[in-house]
């Protein structure tokens, strides 16, 4: 894929060169552990044993890489599998969610001082968005982040959540229409709905 920014690095590696993924890893690995953090709603280390495993399989793979999609693209369809077989199973758990820069790369929420009042807004919408993200079940929030910090197209989401593009086109409306009400109601009173409120 010639505008894929990451597509030479890639060819190196599949040469068995260490360096090349070592540059890879720098380049991918912090949008990849947002993505992780966020879909799997788990203490930081999990996150990190994902993203750590997503490279090894990467690397085991090398050599029968093929360029027909994105390097990103590939990392996050593996990535996407392995968060999914890890919440198999799981009880639901408050998500650890984080802003994410324009990178993809998790970040602290800005300290907006000497604003109380927008601090106090700022934290309400993050209580809002961490508790309606956890509350998605995993296959919707697992396409929703997929395509919004991923980037992918509904094909490439199907082939990660192991599905049809035809449900992953429900899974993301589903998704939305959940969300949508509840962060409109904050954007338009500036307060999260009281618990009588939620559908």
């Amino acid at each position: 894929m010639p505008d894929d920014p990451h597509i030479e690095l890639m060819r190196c590696v599949a040469l068995d060169d260490e360096e090349a993924f070592a540059a890879l890893v720098a380049a991918l690995g912090p949008p990849l552990l947002g993505f992780v953090r966020r879909t799997l709603g788990a203490a930081g280390h999990e996150a990190e044993d994902v993203v750590q495993e997503a490279f090894v399989r990467l690397w085991r793979a090398r050599h029968r890489w093929q360029p027909s999609a994105a390097v990103r693209t590939y990392l996050f369809t593996i990535a996407g599998r392995l968060c999914l077989n890890r919440q198999r199973g799981w009880t639901r758990r408050p998500a650890d969610v984080a802003l994410m820069d324009d990178e993809g790369t998790s970040q602290p929420i800005p300290d907006p001082a000497p604003d109380p009042e927008r601090a106090a807004a700022s934290a309400q919408l993050r209580g809002v968005l961490e508790g309606e993200l956890a509350a998605l079940p995993t296959s919707q929030r697992a396409a929703l982040l997929l395509k919004l910090v991923g980037g992918l197209r509904y094909d490439e989401i199907a082939v990660a959540l192991d599905t049809t593009a035809a449900a992953v086109e429900s899974l993301l409306s589903r998704a939305r229409a959940r969300l949508r009400p509840r962060l409109a109601h904050f954007m338009r009173e500036g307060k999260p709905p009281g618990r009588g409120s939620r559908r």
